[in-house]
């Protein structure tokens, strides 16, 4: 266990439930460290990432509604299963830019398999979506529009107890193909890449309303990080999750 990077350890703690007191510390660091992340978005890059729907459901039929903050901006995603092993979701976020800052807009849409839980309630998903968008930055004179293809694959713990609290945990890799065509400038802007996203995440709270957050890296391929798009290497996001379920 002590191999692990220290985000890691936090996760795998909060999975065993151990400690509480100390996560409540840990959680608190990192929400601070997440608002100043937020508004950190150097010039030089060309895309913040998104951050992702982590859906996992619970059984067929669920749906479930989120709010969020963060790398993105302000967005909303959804997403229903429609049988305990195939669901649809959706995700969308804004970012206005003012005066001279970044700012972009993005959604994308997806469809997920995931396997049937097994005794501790753990699922692996797999899903396969689609996202677009627009961003701009005054300053360095850049436009763009952009297409985005992704694979995800995610393990996840789903309605574990945390006390009296509910509590679901997450990690993974999403691996993205983004085609862009823009300007900087006034000088074209094209670029097609892959870059790679490992994440961890978790929500707290009741049965059905809980409290959301996540983060993760942005990682392009060895030797192209500065030529083409550069893409901010961290995204993440803080939010609200309502889970729309009957009760069992």
């Amino acid at each position: 266990m002590d191999t692990f990077p220290h985000n890691c350890s936090i996760f795998i703690m909060c999975l065993s439930f151990p400690r509480k007191t100390l996560f409540m510390k840990r959680l608190v660091y990192l929400l601070g460290a997440s608002c100043s992340i937020f508004s950190c978005k150097p010039p030089s890059y060309s895309y913040v990432p998104t951050t992702m729907n982590t859906t996992a459901y619970s059984r067929g039929g669920e749906g479930q509604l989120g709010v969020l903050f963060g790398s993105a901006g302000l967005g909303a995603k959804g997403g229903v299963a429609l049988t305990k092993n195939i669901n649809i979701n959706a995700w969308g976020a804004t970012l206005p830019s003012s005066n001279d800052d970044y700012g972009s807009k993005e959604s994308e849409y997806s469809i997920g398999v995931q396997t049937n839980p097994n005794k501790n309630n753990e699922v692996t998903s797999f899903i396969l979506g689609l996202g677009n968008g627009s961003n701009e930055k005054l300053r360095t004179g850049l436009s763009g529009h952009f297409n985005r293809g992704f694979f995800q694959i995610m393990q996840s713990a789903i309605d574990n107890r945390l006390g009296s609290a509910r509590f679901d945990g997450f990690f993974g890799l999403r691996i993205n193909y983004l085609d862009y065509t823009g300007t900087r400038e006034d000088k074209p802007l094209n670029d097609i890449l892959y870059y790679y996203e490992p994440f961890f995440g978790f929500n707290v709270g009741g049965k059905n309303v809980r409290f959301e957050m996540l983060q993760g890296l942005a990682i392009k391929n060895t030797g192209e990080w500065s030529h083409g798009v550069r893409v901010f290497p961290w995204f993440g996001h803080i939010g609200l999750l309502v889970k729309l379920r009957k009760n069992q």
